[in-house]
């Protein structure tokens, strides 16, 4: 790949992409945290929520700044005495990279979550209580902030010779005798949580898709066994909006699952070819390939991170509710509409009383 080629790509995520998304989903997210707050954690999936939007929140934080250090002054002016992708890697990007990789596993967590939901019913709340998800996601953020001790243990900013400049400049230095080992484990707990989460949507996915169908199935024999002809007609109509509810809310998961395959999934590539290839980094041989990978990570990774305000209003009433009241002016021309169904509550609109009607 060309050295013009990476640029636009570069200048095209990091000055026009990235700040736009970024600022975006930093509003968006301390939204989220607010009403997250004010509906109270009496149940786990706001426990859930509540860690994915800081997590969310601290990846953008990091995103946004990208754009102080690369640009055309900064990469390419003789004035500076510093290297401005080794700022941006060492000062944003690590960050951002911990806390994307927070998002991941908590997204995943609460993909499976909800397809316990169906799978088990009944036990799900006794399983998963907002105390248990409090701790996991600790967990989780304890496990990605230890990889991140692990990249700044084994490297720093200070002067160094730059062959590119041909110069003494300021940039990463690894401060270890076996620092290069420490990035590499970093670079393995990175792929692993990341192949880990992939792996944990298609499972939990196809669960998903299974469970509904039994349910279905059952639901459909219920009707079929239905005593009167009043009761068969009520039952039919509970069990099509049922069944119609859990297929959205199967749809809606297996949607938000495919945005965090396709947004991961360049990421993964980075991590699995850079322990396979030591020319793919910031100054190998196939330096171009890697930064143009680079920056569509960060820009699939911080559209995820902007986004689920949208799926939140449409698929929590609590959630749309709290928002509404927060913004009671402005509503109707933003463009987002409720679902008919309360998804992820699991509350049912009156679609069957339509259906009756008709």
């Amino acid at each position: 790949m060309r050295d013009s080629d990476t640029d636009i790509i570069l200048y095209i995520s990091l000055l026009g992409v990235c700040p736009v998304i970024g600022l975006c989903g930093i509003i968006a997210n301390i939204i989220n945290i607010i009403i997250f707050i004010r509906n109270g954690f009496t149940e786990s999936i706001n426990v859930s929520l509540f860690g994915l939007a800081i997590s969310d929140l601290l990846a953008l934080l990091f995103l946004v700044p990208f754009a102080a250090f690369i640009n055309p002054y900064s990469l390419y002016s003789d004035d500076i005495n510093w290297n401005a992708m080794d700022f941006g890697y060492v000062i944003v990007a690590i960050p951002n990279s911990t806390f994307n990789g927070t998002t991941c596993l908590i997204t995943v967590f609460i993909t499976v979550e909800r397809c316990l939901c169906f799978v088990m019913p009944f036990r799900v709340k006794s399983l998963i209580t907002p105390r248990r998800s409090a701790i996991i996601v600790a967990a989780i953020f304890a496990l990605m902030t230890f990889n991140l001790v692990l990249a700044y243990v084994a490297m720093q900013l200070d002067w160094r010779w730059d062959s590119d400049r041909n110069k003494t400049m300021i940039g990463t230095v690894l401060t270890r005798h076996d620092s290069s080992k420490l990035l590499n484990i970093r670079n393995i707990i990175s792929l692993c949580s990341q192949l880990f989460s992939l792996l944990a949507l298609v499972v939990s996915n196809i669960a998903l898709a299974v469970a509904v169908k039994r349910q279905a199935k059952w639901r459909a024999r219920i009707v079929i066994t239905a005593p009167q002809q009043n009761q068969t007609a009520a039952s039919n109509r509970t069990a099509d909006s049922t069944t119609y509810r859990n297929r959205r809310l199967a749809r809606m998961i297996q949607f938000l699952s495919l945005i965090l395959f396709v947004t991961y999934f360049f990421s993964s590539v980075i991590y699995l070819v850079s322990l396979f290839m030591r020319e793919f980094n910031f100054y190998g041989r196939y330096k171009n390939e890697f930064k143009s990978f680079w920056m569509v990570a960060l820009s699939t990774q911080g559209l995820n991170s902007s986004v689920n305000i949208v799926f939140y209003y449409r698929m929590n009433i609590k959630y749309r509710n709290r928002f509404n009241k927060m913004f009671r002016k402005g509503i109707a021309t933003i463009g987002i509409f409720p679902a008919e169904h309360n998804t992820m509550d699991n509350t049912i609109v009156a679609l069957s009383h339509r259906a009756g009607a008709t």
